[in-house]
């Protein structure tokens, strides 16, 4: 399993390698671990100190994860969402890249928990990761040209997190259509799996004229081979 990841760890863009970075086997035959260090935190955020890559048996590619936090209220539709959600975490959790993470001081608001905006950050960090590991991150589009723009972002708060708490960022695009792909998160409290957001982002795609365009070829064909998500 270590050689499948290895080009995901070799391939990674400037801005997801450090000179010390170092990789190293787990324990668990379907898990790599890449740490990140110096400079290569800056890129990818405050607080952002490591990836991890995972690997599902099932799949020929693989995941990674970071280093972040976050912020909101409870109430009973939480309960209802929740439910609803089980089946659909259940059906899709062989298709999902994931991103660990972990909650910072500088995260949090007032009240001791993670500040709502910051959610947003964390599932910003996660999509970046995995078009970097696609190949498809901001230097390949800035050497093309072309651009993707969030047209709308819809976040479901469910549970809080607080400072140290670690947590995983579960990515996968959900639907293409025309100019547009909706992209799925879901962020989990770790080691429990306690479903702390949901949220979807609807990404345009824009040529050379900053125009809507189209879904590029490129991310279609990485959508289809990695996730089975087509146009549709």
């Amino acid at each position: 399993m270590s050689s499948l990841l290895s080009p995901s760890v070799t391939g990674l863009s400037s801005l997801l390698r450090a000179t010390d970075g170092r990789t190293f086997g787990s324990d668990r035959c379907d898990r790599v671990v890449l740490t990140i260090t110096g400079r290569g935190q800056e890129h990818l955020g405050g607080g952002a100190a490591h990836l991890v890559a995972v690997a599902r048996p099932f799949l020929s590619h693989c995941a990674a994860t970071c280093n972040p936090g976050s912020r909101f209220h409870q109430g009973a539709q939480a309960t209802n969402a929740l439910n609803q959600l089980t089946t659909t975490r259940k059906e899709l959790e062989d298709k999902v890249f994931e991103v660990e993470m972990q909650v910072h001081n500088d995260d949090l608001d007032a009240y001791g928990v993670v500040n709502n905006a910051i959610y947003a950050s964390y599932i910003n960090r996660a999509r970046d990761v995995l078009l970097e590991y696609l190949g498809i991150g901001v230097e390949y589009w800035a050497s093309t040209g072309n651009a993707m723009a969030i047209s709308e972002l819809n976040l479901k708060y469910f549970a809080p997190l607080r400072i140290g708490d670690r947590f995983v960022v579960k990515v996968w695009p959900e639907k293409i259509k025309g100019t547009r792909l909706v992209i799925r998160h879901l962020i989990e409290a770790l080691p429990d799996g306690k479903l702390v957001l949901d949220a979807r982002a609807t990404i345009v795609f824009l040529n050379k004229d900053y125009r809507p365009t189209r879904v590029f070829p490129e991310v279609a064909a990485k959508a289809w081979e990695m996730f089975g998500c087509k146009e549709g």
